[in-house]
């Protein structure tokens, strides 16, 4: 064994800490309910096969089958709604908003990558007017280059379905996919799927806009009237790589207005937060200028994470370390805004994804929940809807733990 082994190896025997995690599961215990029904809501799988939900196999969004759970737990008039609507400041593919459209209530979305915007706006189309002929089906063996075709469409909804058959020649995790149709065979067949949804417009034109969940100044304190929302998993997707084919696209037409900022959490390990934030000039205005609204946030979130942090050091992991510190810095931002713009009694539902990195458990639901209190909800329920890792491993003298996709369900007072 080389000097790096036995160094590996002294390191493995030492024992990881667990002390400050154990208290943190202990503390929560009481209020993790096991729901295995709401596996298949917390996944997009649910929405594949629903009129506008399909126009994107987005795999890290949830279903709209939890939009209209969201709803049917927190039933208000269309009227209500619309002076106090349903916000969700991670937008995605905009299946809270849309659904929320789905059910004539006001929704209003915010999401960093701009691509998702523009393909979230054009599900408000009102309809699918005829690719124009240098875009349509000639030839089921041409193969063009979709810069080909992206001269010739102008329509905003016509982009919008270019960007979408190159997506369908990628993989849900951004990859090339090989048993892809030709460009023009697949965007025919999206032409269609757009034309027949298109046909039945949304009765409610809700929006999505560009910008930054950790700081949302368009909004007014209190004129939110419910949350519905998803962060980025920690360290669980690589988001980069999954937009990058619908960004690909969109930077043809808006060269330099890809993104106005993104939020880092879940994405910090694929240094995608990085370039965008360098790009716009943002990274110490968004670090340095609301950090001091986060520092009281509860010290056993803060141990909980350090404790992850200083281990994965220890072993020689130090950009993952920052992945962990930066996430709970993020969502300290993120749940102030959103305890900010959410009107007294309004409901947050928020799915968080917990993690194990490099064998590393963090107990990510708990730590938000943690972060939560500390900024003024008052946390309800943890609502555990399945086990993000198949088998379970033995972590301090809890036993057998895995890290855990749960619904925080919590409320301002």
């Amino acid at each position: 064994m080389g000097r790096r082994g036995r160094k590996a190896a002294a390191i493995a025997a030492s024992g990881e800490p667990t002390e400050a995690r154990e208290a943190l599961e202990h503390r929560w215990r009481d209020r993790l309910i096991v729901e295995p029904r709401l596996a298949t809501l917390v996944t997009a799988e649910g929405g594949r096969r629903e009129p506008f939900h399909r126009w994107i196999p987005y795999k890290q969004g949830f279903s709209p089958g939890l939009v209209r759970q969201f709803l049917g737990e927190n039933p208000r008039t269309p009227k209500e709604w619309a002076s106090h609507p349903v916000f969700d400041p991670f937008s995605g593919s905009g299946t809270c908003v849309v659904e929320c459209a789905e059910h004539g209530v006001c929704a209003l979305g915010v999401e960093a990558i701009a691509a998702l915007v523009f393909l979230a706006q054009a599900k408000f189309e009102r309809e699918f007017p005829p690719l124009p002929p240098g875009a349509r089906l000639e030839s089921r063996t041409k193969a063009s280059m979709w810069q080909e075709i992206a001269d010739r469409v102008e329509l905003p909804v016509h982009r919008a379905a270019l960007m979408l058959a190159v997506g369908r020649q990628h993989t849900t995790a951004g990859r090339t996919n090989r048993g892809a149709g030709p460009l023009e065979v697949v965007l025919a067949e999206v032409a269609v799927m757009m034309r027949d949804d298109l046909f039945h417009p949304l009765p409610q034109v809700n929006r999505v806009e560009v910008g930054d969940a950790r700081r949302i100044p368009p909004i007014d304190d209190g004129a939110i009237g419910g949350i519905l929302t998803s962060p980025p998993y920690l360290s669980r997707h690589d988001y980069a790589q999954i937009t990058n084919p619908y960004e690909m696209v969109y930077r043809y037409w808006h060269a330099g207005q890809v993104c106005h900022c993104c939020v880092s959490s879940g994405v910090s390990n694929t240094n995608h937060t990085a370039h965008r934030a360098v790009a716009h000039g943002e990274v110490e205005q968004v670090r340095a200028g609301p950090r001091s609204r986060g520092e009281g946030h509860p010290s056993r979130t803060v141990a909980a994470a350090e404790e992850a942090a200083e281990w994965l050091m220890k072993i020689g992991q130090a950009k993952l370390a920052g992945v962990v510190r930066g996430y709970i810095e993020d969502m300290t931002l993120v749940l102030h805004e959103c305890h900010r713009t959410l009107a007294p009694g309004g409901v947050c539902w928020m799915v968080v994804g917990g993690a194990r990195i490099k064998d590393v458990y963090v107990p990510s639901d708990l730590m938000v929940a943690e972060i939560a209190e500390g900024c003024g909800f008052r946390v309800e329920a943890i609502r555990v809807a399945r086990d993000l890792v198949g088998a379970a491993r033995k972590f301090g003298r809890l036993g057998h733990v895995a890290p855990r996709e749960s619904l925080l369900v919590m409320r301002r007072a």
